[in-house]
């Protein structure tokens, strides 16, 4: 079998407009099952890996965990789409009054609202979460943010150490798009919906279409 490739990658991405980083959703491609032949973690054009960061800083997808704990890439001109309804259209403070937001994830978005791009290392360590206790409750509040839509991954930052891991780096989604020329349209929610609707019954089999149904209350 042959090795995907970058542009080829970017291709599946356009047309499906939302691409699982694993093959999380039934009957619906993945990343990880396009190029389960390619060399994966070897640091060259051909490793899927780097391709995460690639494709945001190329401005052709976002990339975050938008459906629970499972990153996704979601093409930049259907993202705006997806947003509207992760987000219920409503704003964050909106959504942080009515107690759909925990206080750590508002305090994790106002950082990035005034900071900008920032590496996980330090968003935690500002946040007041860099204790071993509050790992998850950090965890969890990035989850909520990218989760409703408000956060996306914008590339890595190397460990300080040599043997360490290297962290993400977070942005306001709002932000990114802001860097993309055409990609800020707004929609209401039965826009969004009824545009969703239309390119997932073109896109996903039965149980696929069901899946996204269920997590974006169509």
């Amino acid at each position: 079998m042959s090795q995907l490739d970058y542009r080829e990658f970017v291709d599946l991405v356009t047309q499906s407009g939302i691409l699982p980083f694993s093959d999380f959703v039934p009957e619906y491609p993945a990343l990880t099952t396009a190029a389960s032949h390619n060399n994966w973690h070897t640091g060259t054009d051909t490793d899927p890996w780097l391709w995460r960061i690639r494709i945001v800083q190329d401005g052709a997808a976002a990339y975050g965990k938008f459906f629970g704990t499972k990153a996704s890439f979601i093409h930049v001109d259907f993202f705006p789409v997806v947003k509207t309804i992760l987000a219920s259209d409503r704003t964050v403070e909106e959504r942080y009054q009515d107690g759909l937001l925990s206080a750590s994830a508002y305090r994790i978005y106002k950082i990035l609202r005034e900071q900008g791009n920032v590496d996980s290392r330090q968003l935690r360590k500002q946040a007041g979460l860099d204790t071993k206790e509050s790992k998850k409750e950090y965890d969890r509040a990035l989850i909520e943010l990218q989760n409703q839509g408000d956060v996306v991954i914008t590339g890595s930052q190397e460990s300080d150490n040599e043997s360490g891991w290297s962290s993400m780096c977070y942005e306001l989604s709002d932000d990114w798009m802001k860097s993309i020329p055409g990609s800020g349209r707004s929609l209401t929610i039965e826009e969004a919906k009824e545009q969703l609707r239309e390119k997932l019954t073109k896109t996903c089999s039965g149980p696929a279409y069901k899946y996204f149904a269920k997590k974006m209350q169509l």
